[in-house]
C-alpha cells in the first residue's frame, strides 16, 4: 500500500494522522461515520466528521470539519464483529491505527512492528474502542479534507 498524501505519526497504534502540514487527531473529537465500498471502481472511502469547536483536531490550523480516507484499487478488506457489551457509540471512536503486515496468518496485533523500511508491503489495521477491527489492503490510499459537510470536499 502507498499512503499517497498523508502518515501515521506513529507506525502503531497511532491516533494521529499527519497530512497537508497538518495534524488531524483521529481520536479525541472525531467520529468514524462510515465505511462505503464502491464495486464498481474496486475502491472504498472510510470518513469521519468533528464537531464545530475550537480545536478538534489538536491543530489549531486545521479548521476542516471531516477527513475521508480513499482507497483504490482494493486487494483486500475484512470488519470483524464489534464487542456487544460495549455501547454504539463506540463504534465510532478509533482507538489506533496500525500499519500491519499483509499476511494474513495471525491477528492483525501481532502483525505491528516498530519500524518500517519505505520498500516494506503493509496494510492498515482500523482498531475501535468497541473493539471492532477494520483491516484493508489497497493500491494507494490518500486523504481528502472535508468542508462544512462530509459530501463537499475540498479540491486538491
Amino acid at each position: 500500500m502507498k499512503l499517497l498524501n498523508f502518515d501515521l505519526s506513529l507506525p502503531s497504534h497511532s491516533h494521529e494522522l499527519t497530512s497537508l502540514g497538518l495534524d488531524w487527531d483521529m481520536h479525541n473529537f472525531a467520529d468514524f461515520v462510515g465505511l462505503e465500498l464502491m464495486p464498481e471502481t474496486n475502491s472504498a472511502v472510510m470518513r469521519w466528521i468533528v464537531p464545530d469547536a475550537t480545536n478538534p483536531w489538536g491543530c489549531t490550523r486545521n479548521k476542516f470539519s471531516g477527513c475521508e480516507l480513499r482507497f483504490s484499487n482494493l486487494k483486500y478488506l475484512q470488519v470483524t464483529d464489534r464487542d456487544l457489551e460495549l455501547p454504539l457509540t463506540e463504534d465510532s471512536c478509533l482507538a489506533g491505527v496500525s500499519k500491519v503486515d499483509i499476511k494474513r496468518t495471525e491477528p492483525p496485533e501481532f502483525r505491528t512492528r516498530k519500524l518500517w523500511n519505505s520498500d516494506d508491503e503493509f496494510c492498515l489495521w482500523f482498531h475501535f474502542q468497541s473493539r471492532r477491527d477494520i483491516v484493508i489492503d489497497s493500491e494507494t490510499v490518500e486523504l481528502v479534507p472535508l468542508a462544512s459537510s462530509p459530501v463537499e470536499t475540498i479540491a486538491r
